[in-house]
């Protein structure tokens, strides 16, 4: 069982993986100069505006007739910012209007990182003039060939090899006649692959018993006790989940709940722990819910492969976009950028708006795969395992079977014909439930069926039912759950009504109602009908913020064990006013409360039946629920020339990038192609999967990959310092079944990860960059910003001994730089001042949780309330909170202020007495 709150992380973190400056350039700057600015500015342009040339770097350090146009660092001293911004009356550029206030943002951010621009000094090419990519030459860059198998190199020094990894390391070494560094001591190794490996330092009683261990096998049973400790596959999710861009929130303004985000996280965590081959891994990532061959949960309940689909969901989710096919383009953007990074180690969304400007990845390739993201949406699903759904139903058809026979004993009401609905013009039916089944929509879970309904149970409140067809989570009993999701469609029209019935959910944040019609909008929960609770049909409307265009799709959903939801008709109008119907005369509330005018030994046997469905009910177990994948309406798209959603080009079959998979692949006739992408990607023949893998587990646990760019295998990354080790290493991923444990193994069961840090003079001056390892290097513990780690030992340790001795903590981990559900971002006075407030976009910002399991006392530290400022049980202020670790841990945290409603908190009044009352 993992706690609540045990990952609260940071931008900070996700900050580390952002663009570099060119990626940023080519990305963001280049399409607007290109698309907005040559036309005037440009190499066809004889005498361009002002003396001005755009299209090149050296022309726009140059300027034009008033100077440079850039000041390199400073957007404030920068007249370009000046005639995009629109500040000046006397310049104003583009001419034809103002750029989106995105874009400027974007312009302002760019001169802020020193205005980095890429491209060669010489005239740009006209932009008619398309590029050509010599895939023979292209296929020779060490990135995309084959992974080799080189053979173990001799050395001079052999004795001081443990693991082959190290013969790799020693040869380098004694090419450029360096020595390593000697072994540090016991107590430093056992330190450093402690917190390697599970991020939480050693405890006492575990240093004494291997400093003890004077066995040849001590090492490696260090390394296996804490490969099979919970805490090991927390502390690598964590680095995956920043590679996942992973958070609770989507964000953007509100920043609503992503629901069910803890499913995924929890996922990964597991997925650490069991060893889960990474092919494996990277096929549920990509398509969890289309693998034939999916894993169930460790308890067998429910599907465990579809929850790693989840992870198209965390991206950041606007509330309510001005444009919906460019906000689902900038999604898959989104997607193919972390997709292309974290698995191939390509910056494959550099390609959205033009061929990649130094790998062989052409804009036609990018279109294939975002043709594949095009045709996948998410949807909120129940994930039960077949043998749970099969207990489940079965418990339901006897439920249904008992109702049958309390209605054959009950007064059969008058046929009554269901009301006609009084059409109006320019209203739009869009379901109305009266097929044979879900035609369009996608059921899940036991509550919907697999069909309408056509006869409400003789137990269901719904007193002007009149045989109807309706989509009803009932189905005998409150306690099944399920949903219904819609394919996705363009929004008509500004108002949505719709004929519902069923319990009122108990109060709770909007997009977490357990019973609930959303209306999902450009990937955001958008709007929430609910049930008002009343024992009847009635109208029940909500007005879309923007109507015209929007891609939304429904979602019918009952995650409740206690209530149930009933939709009748959907209606989509330009009319605020739901449409008219004519008068039905109510009847009982439920067929059941006839009984009491039946004789005694019919009531008799009625209530003995009702005894028996209400132990049936308690027999049905739970259901999960997870935001997971799902394919809608697959399709090929067409290239967006210059990026440009409004300017189509021709449409691309979906595939994987030619550089890779080739020109001769199988087209895609079926769903989506997420299933084929995780196949490739997954494949033994894929030359980066598995060499981008190993290389992330080195660089945490050597401080730096064998390729130092561990997102960027392309030709703007770092080549290999050790590319025979690089393949090496991929071939025994492969050959082990893909085991990350047994990388871990190797990498630090090695001399090489047992070495020192000392450096010697030599080989400072030989190797100042320690890219062949000579000494192990020095790395700070992951405690945040600004704060030294070699003062941060003991303090921890003692607030970790305090804690458990007071019986607060069962177990403990730290971690730093993270954040607590919204907390605010920190302020420095030092001119680093951060306006905006939430969980969100503040890489500067520094907090620390320590969350904890079995926290005692009544304290759960972990549980805010739904603003995300108070702990619900004993309204412990999360800021207090925070000052209060700050202040154990010993930190100088005297400079740091929180804003919160408006004004600075400094965390330094927090008294000894709240200290003391907190924590005694």
């Amino acid at each position: 069982m993992f706690w609540r709150g045990l990952f609260c992380l940071s931008l900070a973190a996700l900050s580390a993986r952002a663009e570099t400056g060119e990626e940023f350039f080519e990305k963001k700057i280049r399409p607007v100069l290109a698309e907005k600015c040559y036309g005037c500015h440009g190499a066809k342009v004889k005498s361009p505006m002002g003396g001005l040339r755009l299209d090149t770097a050296a022309a726009l350090r140059k300027g034009g007739d008033s100077g440079p146009a850039v000041a390199p660092g400073d957007p404030a001293k920068s007249p370009l910012m000046e005639a995009i911004r629109y500040t000046s009356l006397r310049l104003k550029m583009p001419p034809a209007g103002k750029l989106p206030d995105e874009q400027i943002a974007d312009f302002e951010r760019w001169i802020r990182m020193g205005a980095p621009d890429p491209r060669k000094e010489e005239q740009a090419p006209p932009a008619a003039r398309k590029k050509t990519i010599d895939w023979e030459q292209a296929r020779k860059y060490w990135t995309f060939q084959p992974v080799r198998k080189p053979a173990v190199p001799t050395v001079q020094d052999a004795s001081w090899l443990r693991t082959p990894v190290d013969a790799f390391v020693l040869a380098k070494l004694e090419e450029r006649h360096l020595n390593p560094a000697p072994p540090a001591d016991k107590r430093s190794w056992i330190r450093r692959v402690t917190f390697d490996l599970i991020g939480l330092p050693p405890t006492p009683g575990e240093v004494a018993a291997y400093l003890n261990d004077n066995s040849a096998e001590a090492g490696r049973r260090v390394v296996d006790r804490l490969l099979s400790s919970p805490r090991y596959g927390e502390r690598w999710a964590r680095h995956w989940l920043d590679l996942m861009r992973f958070a609770e929130t989507n964000g953007h303004e509100f920043d609503n709940d992503k629901l069910d985000a803890w499913r995924y996280r929890d996922y990964v965590i597991r997925a650490f722990n069991q060893d889960v081959p990474y092919n494996q891994f990277v096929r549920e990532h990509v398509a969890g819910d289309l693998l034939p061959d999916k894993r169930r949960s460790p308890d067998g309940a429910y599907w465990e492969s579809p929850l790693a689909s989840g992870m198209l969901w965390l991206w950041e989710v606007l509330n309510s976009a001005t444009d919906s096919v460019k906000s689902r383009a900038d999604t898959v953007d989104n997607q193919l950028d972390v997709l292309g990074k974290a698995f191939l180690g390509l910056t494959v969304a550099c390609a959205r708006c033009h061929d990649h400007k130094f790998d062989p990845i052409p804009t036609a390739d990018y279109y294939s795969l975002a043709g594949i993201m095009h045709g996948t949406e998410i949807r909120e699903a129940v994930i039960d395992s077949p043998e749970r759904a099969r207990e489940i139903a079965s418990l339901h058809q006897r439920i249904k079977d008992v109702n049958e026979q309390i209605r054959a004993l009950l007064p059969q009401p008058p046929a009554a014909k269901t009301p006609a609905l009084k059409p109006r013009p320019g209203d739009i039916l869009f379901e109305d439930f009266e097929g044979t089944g879900y035609a369009g929509w996608t059921a899940t879970g036991e509550a919907f069926g697999s069909a309408p309904s056509h006869a409400a149970a003789p137990n269901q409140p719904l007193n002007n039912y009149r045989g109807e067809g309706m989509a009803n989570s009932f189905g005998g009993t409150d306690r099944l759950v399920g949903s219904l999701t819609s394919k996705t469609f363009k929004m008509p029209k500004l108002w949505v009504h719709v004929r519902m019935a069923g319990v009122k959910p108990p109060k709770a944040l909007k997009e977490n109602q357990l019973l609930r019609l959303t209306i999902v909008a450009d990937g955001h929960k958008s709007e929430h009908i609910i049930p008002s609770g009343k024992p009847g049909f009635e109208w029940r409307s909500s007005r879309m913020t923007k109507e015209i265009g929007r891609q939304c799709y429904f979602e019918i959903v009952d995650r409740s064990r206690n209530g149930h939801i009933v939709i009748d008709k959907i209606v989509i109008s330009g009319n605020e006013k739901p449409p008219g119907e004519e008068a039905v005369e109510a009847g009982p509330a439920r067929l059941e409360d006839l009984a009491s005018s039946l004789p005694a030994a019919a009531q008799a046997k009625i209530a003995a039946l009702e005894q028996q469905r209400a132990r049936l009910e308690e027999q049905i177990p739970e259901s999960a629920f997870a935001m997971i994948s799902r394919d809608d309406s697959p399709r090929n798209v067409r290239l967006h020339i210059r990026g440009n959603h409004q300017n189509l080009g021709e449409e691309e079959p979906r595939q994987f990038p030619r550089i890779i998979a080739g020109d001769h692949q199988p087209p895609i006739e079926n769903g989506s192609g997420r299933l084929e992408l995780a196949g490739w990607m997954a494949s033994e023949r894929n030359p980066l999967t598995a060499r981008v893998m190993v290389n992330r587990i080195w660089k945490h646990h050597f401080g730096s990959g064998i390729v130092r760019t561990v997102d960027n295998f392309g030709k703007m990354g770092e080549a290999p310092s050790h590319p025979e080790l690089l393949d090496w290493l991929a071939n025994r991923f492969v050959a082990s079944g893909w085991s990350v444990k047994q990388m871990h193994r190797l990498m630090v069961l090695s001399s090489t990860y047992r070495m020192s840090s000392r450096e010697t003079a030599e080989a400072a001056q030989t190797d100042p960059r320690n890219a062949l390892l000579h000494h192990m290097p020095v790395r700070r513990l992951e405690n945040g910003h600004r704060i030294n780690a070699k003062s941060t030992d003991k303090p921890i340790a003692g607030l970790l001994k305090d804690l458990k001795s007071r019986g607060l903590l069962d177990q403990t981990l730290v971690v730093w730089g993270g954040e607590f559900g919204r907390t605010p971002c920190a302020q420095f006075p030092d001119g680093g001042a951060v306006s905006n407030i939430g969980r969100d976009h503040n890489p500067f910002g520094f907090t620390m949780w320590m969350a904890g399991g079995g926290i005692k006392g009544g304290r759960v530290y972990g549980a805010t309330d739904e603003y995300g400022y108070f702990a619900v049980e004993n309204k412990v202020h999360v800021h207090d909170l925070h000052a209060t670790m700050l202040h154990l841990l010993g930190f100088d945290h005297t400079r740091l202020t929180f804003r919160y409603s408006g004004r600075d908190m400094r965390l330094t009044d927090v008294a000894g007495n709240v200290v003391k009352d907190l924590l005694t």
